[in-house]
């Protein structure tokens, strides 16, 4: 983390701000580094994120219910709005007490002087107070929630929100470089910043994939009843190294056919398609899926599996590529809300007369990624 966080500081804008946002194991250690690197005169706030506990048996220690983010900056000359979209809610004992005269809102602030009561009107401009540095009106993610990823570290939506709306303006940049399951990223694109996001895990950079391409049915985020509506912007995901060791999670393996700690793919699976063109007209048909190395699986897995099917999480056609990057042109996967997937793609009609290559790429349930090419000739 020393050495990430020292790039990170380099990379960082002159008034930027950085958040980390740790649990209890951690927070105390990191806060250290953090001041030594960005230096104590630049630390802003632990900010306290109180949530409501899952019901835990534990009678061993007190329950716990608050995640640390720690929250600094590179310099005193540093973004930070002022935005009512950041505020929280009034506590019950205002909301309840606020009533409207012709001057606007108000409620009577109490108070005593020699024994006697005394009351004055106080208006009020905003929806909610300034926030202060406990967080408690931000649940955390229910697998009944829209926002829901299947992510064990997913943040909400809303927690980003308050940070995003605060230490940046529209245009900014806002990097994750743990980007996780994508709640950064996500929020960044609907609160029309540009972002940045890295992993080290193919698992996190396809699952942020996909929550982006679905982005259009996820909640809005200033009014949390209605969908977003909007696509996303066009983004790339590049790739830093030249040959990856296409390992399985431990959980997916077998224990009695598998001794390796991390088993490494050999051999790819097998996808097989059907393309068919009627003139500039081409249909592309996905029809079988064939793992290599079934007996390395855990049962567990391959219990669930009913057809060949239920493997494909993913996949994608590239109906012109050039020797470029794989440019997806049409799509279909798999979203924890939405396990259908279509296997007959789009027609694609082409403008021109002329021989193309075709890509085509197939991610499965395991994370596993393969590309097929075809050239075909359009007469």
């Amino acid at each position: 983390m020393y050495k990430r966080l020292i790039l990170m500081k380099e990379l960082l804008a002159k008034n930027g701000s950085i958040y980390v946002h740790l649990d209890w194991h951690l927070s105390h250690y990191i806060k250290l580094i953090m001041d030594e690197i960005f230096g104590i005169e630049n630390f802003r706030n632990e900010i306290i994120w109180s949530y409501p506990a899952a019901s835990v048996k534990t009678r061993r220690f007190f329950i716990r219910s608050f995640d640390v983010i720690l929250f600094y900056t590179k310099s005193d000359d540093y973004i930070f709005n002022d935005d009512s979209n950041i505020y929280m809610e009034y506590s019950n004992r205002v909301k309840n007490a606020l009533k409207k005269d012709d001057k606007g809102i108000f409620y009577y602030r109490g108070g005593s002087h020699d024994g006697k009561k005394l009351s004055r009107k106080v208006y009020v401009t905003q929806g909610g107070i300034f926030p202060r540095d406990v967080w408690n009106d931000i649940p955390y993610i229910r697998a009944n929630t829209v926002e829901y990823q299947g992510f064990s570290t997913q943040k909400p939506e809303r927690l980003i929100k308050r940070i995003i709306l605060a230490s940046s303006n529209e245009g900014d940049i806002v990097a994750d470089f743990f980007c996780g399951s994508g709640t950064t990223l996500a929020v960044a694109e609907k609160l029309n910043r540009r972002w940045i996001g890295s992993d080290t895990t193919t698992h996190a950079i396809h699952i942020t994939r996909k929550r982006l391409l679905d982005i259009s049915n996820s909640n809005d985020i200033f009014d949390w009843k209605r969908k977003y509506r909007k696509k996303v912007k066009s983004f790339k995901i590049l790739n830093f190294e030249k040959n990856i060791e296409k390992n399985l999670p431990k959980e997916f393996l077998s224990k009695v056919n598998t001794t390796q700690e991390d088993f490494k793919i050999q051999e790819n699976p097998i996808f097989k398609v059907s393309i068919t063109k009627h003139g500039k007209e081409v249909n592309i048909e996905l029809k079988d899926y064939i793992i290599p190395y079934l007996d390395s699986i855990s049962s567990v897995v391959k219990e669930k599996i009913e057809k060949w099917t239920d493997w494909i999480d993913y996949w994608a056609i590239d109906f012109h590529n050039q020797n470029d990057p794989f440019n997806s042109m049409w799509i279909s996967y798999r979203t924890p809300k939405s396990r259908e997937l279509e296997l007959s793609a789009t027609p694609f009609i082409y403008e021109k007369k002329g021989t193309y290559l075709i890509l085509i790429k197939v991610i499965d349930i395991l994370g596993v990624e393969s590309i097929q090419n075809h050239e075909i000739t359009v007469t």
